[in-house]
């Protein structure tokens, strides 16, 4: 029986060796020959078969690249198409059913937010990487280089795997051994030390077996990408919410509590990885922001997934490009439009946030003098987003009305210039004739929207702006072309940034002070350094990992393993909104952004006809015992920075820009969203042996 899976898996294999699944350059491919007509042991004592084996084990998580972003469900971003992929999720509603994919008997969209409910398929895939193992420990013909190497990645590809499943599930069942089908699949759950430790010590095996970086085809695992696989998962297990005081033994869902020694470790893998580049100078920071997403080669990428640029898998290829660029491309499809909420954090240029005092902040030019990398994420009203194919972007507006770049009277109206390359300004406002800011004023109705997506002139971007960030300017796009060359799983920006925080935990402010300041000194960037201490420092290094690390995966794990994402992930979806008024020779801008609390005001001077003058904002299409359990959508968020608290108002935002409010919510005594459900399908698998975790039961 166990020789008819194996065969089964043999023809599976075949047919997912591609170069997308593992990363190398074009120049560089990997030997991809079928393998549907070939026995196993030819596989496994053939060089060339044996690594076209562990190719597609590389395909073991997916990469962001999706339709559903991950970041569609923090704080980041919003996918107006996320009813079976985000929307259930970021409002609160996640359970162990509606997580299940189409293709597994569940109801989400199979080609969506795979990056999260990833127990299935990830244990399909530990099952192949068990059974390489295995091969290798008996006789075969692999030569001792091949067999050295190729062992070492699939230790650390099981890894890479078991990484990812207690990083969204807590601990889960370690399976050292290949299964056969007349196997009974009743395993438990081990607890978190147990997985902890399992992955480590696979580490260990990996290290040893893998080449250093300078023998090494690019995009396979080296000594350094072990290095920085361990780094996140010491940091994952010494945060808080593995690692609480409160289960000092340990659990399923928590490690053995010592906050010294863990943040030790952690720190101790995270200064082994900058290490490598501040004294080997194996790495370092590009000198341009964007490098570590345009450029294959850039010095900044650890580990990389690479990307063939060919017209193949035409569909696949358009929904991996969607998440990236501008809403005329395929006809409104984008997936990740950027929140009010990201873009609030982002400071002026000068250091600080737009609400504090000295800022600088100019409520007519909301936009201008931001950190430079505002500019190379975001893609805002009349900023230049670079495209190739002009007529396929420029649009006309419905009264006839081009906004035309090179016209003095419109051209930088928020003062930001063209970055160098051709590019074309983005038309993401509305144009009203004969109208001016009394049409506007206070207690007016106008304008009166009644519909969803009406709030912009072409009725496809929600929230007022673009992803600008992994958009390249110079790489043709199309629905069967990916524009995207890579995406850097580890890259050395976020080990600076690891590193300060582990050494921010340790005591050494000065060190995490140093980490920090590293990144604001990118060339192209050169923010004023950080000077903070204490709890203030501890701000300011959430807030560099906010924007530098911004839409990478990173953010909404960052604020689970901080246990603060009931903070972050309740502050509204919002967007904003920027208006033309013409009215004779006499030509406006007007915005609607999240602004500083003004007392005065009364909770009156806001121009959407469904505010109140109260501190709740009710969704016409929500109940108020809906997905929110009842509880009322806050739009005046307090905000802490740095010592001082702020009430931001978003009572000027476009706030129904999604038919669920956000929610992260608060049930049975627990947050249960800090944790992904264990699928039900996986339960009844093992006939209730395995324990769901907190809140979903």
């Amino acid at each position: 029986m166990e020789e008819k899976i194996m065969k089964k898996i043999i023809i599976a294999i075949s047919i997912l060796l591609s170069f997308a699944a593992v990363s190398c350059t074009p120049e560089e491919y990997l030997t991809k020959t079928p393998l549907d007509k070939l026995s196993e042991d030819a596989v496994f004592n053939s060089d060339v078969l044996a690594e076209s084996y562990v190719n597609a084990l590389y395909c073991v998580v997916n990469d962001p690249f999706e339709e559903g972003n991950i970041s569609a469900i923090t704080d980041e971003g919003f996918f107006r198409y996320g009813g079976t992929s985000t929307r259930y999720i970021l409002s609160g509603t996640m359970t162990p059913d509606n997580i299940i994919i189409i293709n597994e008997g569940g109801q989400a969209h199979n080609t969506r937010t795979t990056v999260l409910n990833i127990w299935n398929k990830a244990y399909r895939w530990i099952y192949r990487m068990n059974v390489f193992i295995k091969k290798m420990e008996s006789e075969n013909s692999l030569s001792d280089e091949y067999r050295t190497r190729l062992l070492g990645e699939v230790y650390f590809l099981r890894a890479w795997a078991y990484y990812n499943l207690i990083q969204r599930y807590g601990g889960v069942p370690i399976i050292k051994d290949p299964c056969s089908i007349d196997d009974n699949f009743d395993f438990e759950r081990n607890d978190f030390e147990s997985c902890y430790s399992f992955i480590m010590s696979d580490l260990v095996q990996a290290e040893s077996r893998v080449p250093d970086k300078k023998n090494c085809v690019l995009g396979r695992i080296n000594k350094d990408i072990v290095l920085a696989l361990r780094c996140r998962v010491t940091m994952l297990a010494a945060s808080p919410l593995f690692n609480d005081p409160a289960y000092p033994d340990g659990d399923l869902t928590h490690g053995k509590y010592d906050f010294n020694g863990k943040w030790q470790i952690a720190y101790d893998a995270a200064k082994a990885v900058v290490d490598r580049a501040d004294k080997d100078g194996a790495y370092s920071l590009d000198s341009r922001y964007e490098g570590f997403w345009e450029d294959i080669y850039s010095p900044e990428i650890i580990w990389g997934k690479f990307f063939e640029n060919t017209a193949t898998a035409g569909e696949n290829n358009a929904k991996k490009a969607q998440q990236l660029y501008a809403t005329t491309y395929f006809s409104g499809w984008t997936s990740c439009n950027p929140t009010q909420a990201f873009l609030k954090d982002v400071e002026m240029r000068n250091g600080k946030k737009f609400f504090e005092e000295g800022s600088g902040y100019d409520p007519e030019h909301p936009f201008a003098n931001r950190d430079p990398r505002f500019y190379k994420i975001i893609g805002c009203p009349f900023s230049y987003y670079g495209v190739n194919e002009k007529d396929k972007y420029t649009q006309e507006l419905p009264n006839g009305f081009i906004f035309d770049c090179n016209n003095p009277e419109y051209a930088n109206l928020d003062g930001m210039k063209t970055n160098g390359f051709p590019s074309y300004q983005l038309q993401l406002y509305l144009l009203y004739k004969d109208k001016d800011r009394s049409d506007f004023a206070e207690g007016k109705k106008y304008p009166d929207y009644d519909k969803k997506p009406s709030h912009l002139w072409d009725a496809t971007n929600h929230t007022g702006c673009e992803l600008n960030k992994w958009h390249i300017p110079s790489v043709p796009i199309s629905a069967s072309l990916v524009g995207n060359v890579v995406w850097p799983w580890f890259r050395l920006g976020e080990f600076y940034l690891n590193l300060a925080e582990c050494a921010y935990m340790v005591g050494n402010e000065a060190e995490c002070q140093t980490y920090i300041n590293k990144i604001r000194h990118r060339a192209d960037v050169m923010m004023p350094d950080v000077t903070e201490t204490g709890t203030n420092l501890w701000d300011r290094l959430v807030n560099e990992r906010r924007v530098e690390l911004s839409f990478e995966m990173i953010r909404y794990f960052d604020l689970r393993r901080w246990k603060t994402a009931e903070i972050y992930e309740n502050v509204p979806l919002a967007g904003f909104t920027t208006l033309i008024l013409e009215k004779g020779s006499k030509k406006d801008t007007l915005y609607r952004v999240v602004r500083l609390y003004d007392e005065s005001k009364n909770h009156t001077n806001y121009y959407w006809p469904n505010t109140e003058a109260s501190k709740t904002y009710t969704y016409a299409t929500v109940s108020p015992a809906g997905d929110r359990d009842g509880k009322p959508i806050e739009y005046i968020i307090k905000e802490k920075w740095l010592g001082k608290e702020y009430l931001l108002d978003y009572g000027d935002c476009c706030l129904n820009i999604s038919p669920t409010p956000k929610y992260f919510p608060f049930r049975s005594g627990v947050y249960p969203n800090y944790l992904m459900p264990i699928p039900r399908t996986e339960i009844t698998k093992s006939h209730g042996k395995i324990k769901q975790n907190p809140g979903y039961e």
